[in-house]
């Protein structure tokens, strides 16, 4: 593993790279109640100037800042970036490396290393297997080596998982983090303590399938061989197979790929029952962190809906706006998710035809699938509304817009007379009611 950030830096000069060969590193507490906590950021080189970069920038603020103070003894955090790949070959751009961009970084985050990573900054080798072909297979293969290569290392008793989109929404997050972990000791309250997805259902139809996974951006204990021993059932439980090509990463079932849905589901399956009620306790859930899948979010709503929150985890925040309209407008019409391809074809039409927000609606309002919605008796909300708002953006106006055009017959039959819908709550002839007739102006 190689140190991208000494703990005691002499000079700049020692924030060249140095190759240690061990994994075991001298970080200060070494006691047995001693709390040691890698933060570990696994990311590819597409994401470093993408994600990783903007992502770690923004712990600089006093309103992201990781930690309140220098740790207190018996408390040590390092940070530990994952990369697949060779960092002194692999480029970004024409003539930057991996390991040179890093060394840019490591020198920008210096205030924050200096005051809350006491154990230093630090970047991890991992290798994707060649038969990891299917698309959860990578992650889920680094997070595997991730995990077994920290806890061979001795170094740390905790990590906690922190990919580039996982974003901090108040500041002393780390602090937080440290809290579980030093009531952790010996892994006795949990082996992974992590978010649900709290996120719209329509994505993989999260509450018809009962999803209640935990979100591999967690905090892991790796002090308890009991963990390993689960990995293991999970892994020879769930092989590779057509689903995917690495053991563990998957059940085959939709919507359930990754490492995350496996871990879960085993727990969920009636056959492991007489072992899973003994350990069902070491998977706990927890606000620290959020799973918000691809859902937008407002901070300031977040932190007050969700007092106990200072990590967020989307990739909202990392996509185009006008992938995040399309997405929003086919959920709101449709109430169903659309598909990678739907999304990027009618953000493609947004940018072609520089339609408005509107323009793409009517576009989707006018479809052969909101037209049987409209014949089924079921048209969007939305489109209705839009119908009353913007008639001149539907050509197909007298069919998608029949409500609309009813209304307007409506309103313009006898526009000086007031309609009044009665109820008789008498016997009597409806002759009787004329008086009240009259008054309310019918």
């Amino acid at each position: 593993m190689q140190e991208l950030f000494p703990r005691r830096m002499p000079s700049r000069l020692a924030l060249a790279l140095t190759l240690t060969f061990a994994l075991a590193l001298s970080v200060g507490a070494t006691s047995a109640d001693a709390t040691r906590l890698a933060v570990a950021v696994p990311f590819h080189v597409s994401q470093i100037r993408s994600k990783l970069i903007p992502g770690l920038r923004r712990w600089k603020d006093e309103a992201f800042f990781p930690c309140k103070e220098f740790p207190a003894v018996g408390r040590e955090a390092s940070l530990v970036l994952v990369y697949a790949g060779h960092s002194d070959q692999d480029l970004i751009g024409d003539d930057l490396t991996v390991k040179q961009a890093l060394e840019d970084l490591a020198t920008e985050l210096e205030p924050v290393s200096a005051r809350c990573f006491p154990g230093g900054l630090h970047l991890m080798r991992t290798e994707v297997p060649i038969e990891a072909t299917h698309p959860a297979d990578a992650p889920c293969s680094i997070f595997q080596a991730m995990l077994q290569r920290l806890r061979e290392s001795s170094a740390y008793d905790h990590v906690f998982q922190m990919e580039t989109d996982v974003l901090p929404v108040r500041n002393y997050w780390l602090d937080a983090l440290l809290d579980e972990a030093s009531v952790n000791t010996g892994c006795k309250r949990f082996w992974q303590l992590g978010s649900m997805s709290h996120c719209q259902p329509l994505q993989d139809n999260l509450d018809q399938r009962f999803d209640m996974h935990i979100n591999g951006n967690s905090l892991w204990c790796l002090r308890d061989p009991g963990l390993w021993n689960y990995m293991d059932r999970v892994k020879s439980f769930y092989p590779a197979g057509d689903h995917s090509a690495v053991s563990g990463c998957g059940t085959s079932r939709f919507g359930e790929a990754g490492m995350d849905h496996s871990l879960y589901r085993f727990r969920r399956d009636p056959s492991n029952w007489e072992y899973i009620k003994k350990i069902w306790h070491k998977f706990q859930y927890t606000q620290l962190v959020l799973n918000k899948c691809e859902d937008s979010y407002s901070i300031a709503e977040l932190r007050t809906e969700h007092p106990e929150t200072f990590l967020v985890h989307s990739k909202a925040p990392f996509l185009p706006e006008d992938i995040l309209m399309a997405r929003d407008l086919v959920t709101q019409i449709f109430s169903r998710w659309p598909q990678s391809a739907e999304q990027h074809r009618l953000a493609s039409m947004l940018t072609t035809n520089r339609w408005s927000k509107d323009q793409l609606a009517a576009y989707l309002c006018e479809s052969e699938e909101h037209i049987r919605m409209i014949q089924n008796k079921n048209p969007s909300p939305t489109c209705q509304q839009l119908c009353d708002t913007s008639p001149h953006l539907f050509p197909q106006y007298d069919t998608v817009c029949e409500l609309s055009v009813l209304k307007k017959r409506w309103l313009n039959w006898e526009p000086d007379k007031a309609y009044v819908w009665t109820t008789d709550l008498h016997s009597g002839p409806m002759a009787c009611n004329v008086p009240v007739l009259n008054d309310a102006g019918a």
